[in-house]
């Protein structure tokens, strides 16, 4: 049990969390929040560098603010933020945002170009105070159903070094996650896991068994993380403690907050893991902003987490633009079952944004995360998104009795002059398939029924059936070890337009023996 104190703070702070668990606005409602969000960021930015050089002190103050905004601004990228970024990173006040910026978050670059070079989000007081409010909504929502149990024990939040190093001009740089960490209130440090010492390390390894030392026999109640960084934590736990099951070790782990990629194929394998009546929950954070919180909580006999609730009231403006072409919309008029780019526009300067997130409407308000825009896969135009490929996915787990640590989807030609070509699927297994060929039919059955473009290519003879590789375990580790990015935040990105990432896996295979299928 906690001690005294530390109980009473936990009380005084638990009653104003329980209050954001069930703040959404609906109908009208989002639509006044998010125009409202919008007039405030225009009128403290128009007037600085940024907002003049983006327009913003041409547009109306009035009703006609958001479509003016649409119309008349348009989207941007990194490279339209990059010579104010740089003006923010060299301690520059009143250039993107009142005052000089508190922070510089160094984005995971999971599809970053390999010229892009390192990215960096400037953070000020009002974007720090955002992301903290959509952690505590999340936290809120699933205190709803465990309640307070999950204050008497630990809550551990595996992500990447919360170490943060000051640039050339003081500006501290490091993982969101860092940045974050810095600022725990004080009535929650005594629950926090691994502690500030192993949350420096950047050494995904040696983090993972300092992690395993200090919290093995601790009484951990929460996890929080990336699905497939926190299965390596319970497969290195299991081992280190001779266990079969992570929930073994810790009998009352209650809470799993889990965000950063898809958890849909990673089910049958934290169903090992986890107890029956664990609660899980969603999250969309970004560095840019905080996007959105599973709808309510969820366990996984559901087989599929619930819609994300936007973030609406949080400070941030969100628009979406549909993929298939259109004009962008707002968060009331999201349709279910289409595919967004997001757009955000910040209180730290940035001006419809492009964040590089594929999102799937599910009515106004919701959304479900569908990939990243770099990570679809589109050999003559089938145009499959990465919610395609997880579901996909998780359909030939269920149907070959397989469980999934990491995979990736890259295009192969078959023909000499191109006519020709298919997806590649390089699976890295903890359970392998009972037959292969059921897995690859599996999913060309379920892409050619959810995808219309993939199965008309199918039909055409240009696309041809899906090919599986099946990778020796370790590879991904070794892949993504070598380019210095382990864990953390870091993932595999679902699929690319090339053979890059396709190529690295086959290498870092050679050390094994990759079954091609």
């Amino acid at each position: 049990m906690l001690p005294y104190m530390i109980q009473r703070a936990v009380a005084r702070s638990f009653s104003p969390l329980l209050s954001l668990a069930d703040r959404r606005p609906q109908g009208a409602a989002l639509g006044i929040a998010q125009s409202r969000i919008l007039g405030n960021i225009v009128a403290q930015t128009a007037q600085l560098p940024i907002g003049k050089a983006f327009g913003l002190e041409r547009l109306p103050r009035d009703h006609r603010l958001a479509a003016a905004f649409r119309t008349q601004i348009a989207e941007t990228t990194y490279a339209d933020h990059a010579s104010f970024i740089e003006r923010v990173a060299r301690g520059e006040a009143d250039v993107m945002f009142r005052g000089r910026a508190v922070a510089l978050a160094q984005t995971s670059g999971t599809t970053s170009s390999e010229a892009s070079g390192e990215r960096y989000i400037p953070q000020n007081a009002a974007l720090l105070r955002h992301h903290q409010r959509g952690g505590s909504t999340a936290f809120a929502r699933l205190l709803r159903v465990t309640g307070g149990s999950l204050f008497n024990g630990q809550l551990l939040m595996l992500g990447g070094s919360t170490a943060l190093t000051p640039n050339a001009h003081g500006i501290p740089v490091g993982d969101l996650s860092g940045i974050i960490a810095s600022r725990i209130p004080a009535w929650l440090r005594p629950l926090y896991e691994p502690g500030l010492d192993i949350a420096l390390e950047s050494d995904w390894e040696r983090k993972l068994e300092r992690i395993v030392e200090r919290c093995g026999e601790r009484d951990v109640r929460l996890v929080s993380g990336i699905p497939a960084w926190c299965l390596m934590l319970f497969e290195r736990l299991c081992r280190r403690r001779d266990l079969s099951r992570a929930r073994i070790a810790w009998p009352n782990l209650g809470g799993f907050i889990h965000g950063g990629h898809a958890i849909t194929p990673f089910i049958p394998s934290l169903r090992e893991h986890l107890a029956p009546d664990t609660w899980l929950m969603e999250v969309y954070p970004a560095s840019e902003a905080f996007i959105a919180v599973g709808s309510r909580p969820w366990r996984l006999d559901e087989q599929q987490a619930p819609p994300l609730d936007l973030l609406a009231d949080h400070g941030v403006y969100l628009e979406f633009a549909p993929q298939d072409g259109g004009d962008a919309v707002g968060a009331e008029g999201l349709v279910d079952g289409r595919i967004y780019r997001v757009l955000v526009t910040t209180p730290a300067g940035l001006i419809r944004y492009q964040i590089g997130d594929l999102v799937e409407g599910a009515g106004p308000g919701r959304i479900r995360v569908a990939g990243r825009i770099k990570t679809r896969i589109s050999v003559f135009g089938e145009h499959v998104e990465g919610v395609h490929l997880d579901n996909a996915l998780a359909a030939a787990c269920h149907a070959t009795r397989s469980e999934v640590a990491h995979y990736h989807v890259a295009p192969f030609i078959t023909a000499d002059n191109g006519a020709s070509g298919g997806h590649e699927w390089l699976v890295e297994c903890i359970r392998g398939p009972e037959s292969a060929h059921a897995f690859t039919d599996t999913i060309d059955h379920h892409l050619r029924t959810h995808v219309i473009d993939y199965d008309a290519h199918r039909a055409g003879g240009q696309l041809t059936a899906p090919r599986l590789t099946l990778l020796p375990p370790g590879t991904v580790h070794r892949s993504m070890a070598a380019q210095g990015k382990l864990g953390g935040q870091h993932k595999m990105p679902q699929a690319w337009k090339d053979r890059t990432i396709a190529e690295r896996l086959l290498a870092a295979a050679s050390q094994g023996t990759a079954a091609h299928v």
